[in-house]
């Protein structure tokens, strides 16, 4: 083999090496993180009683147990962002809106997060079923849905159930835009909640 062309060979491999080391290589991505932190404003001021009302922790479907941001692009299936994902799962980001929307009614001398101990006259129970951008649907839409539950502090029997939906239109099919519509939708459905626990709580004790 000539001098020239023993060359040409070495550098040849030399570039199938390069090249492999760049593909087998794990691409590096950076990952955004993102919240919903919205609660609503200008909540009917309610006169406060002596009626406390404890928020418990909010279980999730096994879906939306994680941090990975949920979607859907077909029917009957669901996927994951690769570079998007929630600061928390949703379950612990809706947790404290729930304390401070109940806490802006005004009608409850008392109401207690999770992480404090159980007090007061009721106990508001809640389950996340769904909190998925869903591309299925033109336009794509942010569908949430919970079900809630209060109950006598004491004896444990149920006052009221209630389950809440809200499906808020993505102004463009990106994962940001879904994150802008799962805060419109938390905020109009913890609205509703609001409306839900003060009716369902005026009677005093259970």
């Amino acid at each position: 083999m000539s001098a020239s062309r023993a060359g040409a060979l070495a550098v040849v491999a030399a570039a199938v090496l390069s090249a492999g080391c760049s593909l087998f290589t794990p691409v590096k991505t950076e990952t955004t993180t993102y919240v919903v932190d919205k609660v609503p404003a200008g909540l009917r001021a309610e006169p406060a009683r002596q009626v406390g009302l404890s928020v418990q922790a909010v279980q999730a479907a096994p879906l939306h147990a994680t941090r990975r941001m949920v979607y859907s692009t077909q029917p009957h299936q669901v996927g994951h962002f690769n570079d998007s994902e929630w600061a928390l799962p949703p379950a612990r980001m809706i947790e404290p809106l729930l304390v401070e929307t109940l806490r802006r009614t005004g009608r409850f001398s008392d109401v207690a997060s999770p992480s404090e101990p159980a007090r007061g006259l009721f106990l508001l129970r809640s389950e996340l079923v769904e909190f998925t951008q869903d591309f299925t649907s033109q336009p794509a839409t942010f569908r949430l849905r919970m079900r809630f539950s209060i109950e006598g502090a004491t004896g444990r029997q149920v006052v009221a159930t209630r389950e809440l939906s809200q499906n808020e239109p993505l102004r463009e099919a990106t994962a940001r835009a879904g994150v802008d519509a799962a805060n419109e939708a938390t905020e109009k459905l913890l609205r509703e909640l609001a409306v839900f626990a003060v009716d369902h709580t005026n009677a005093g004790i259970p």
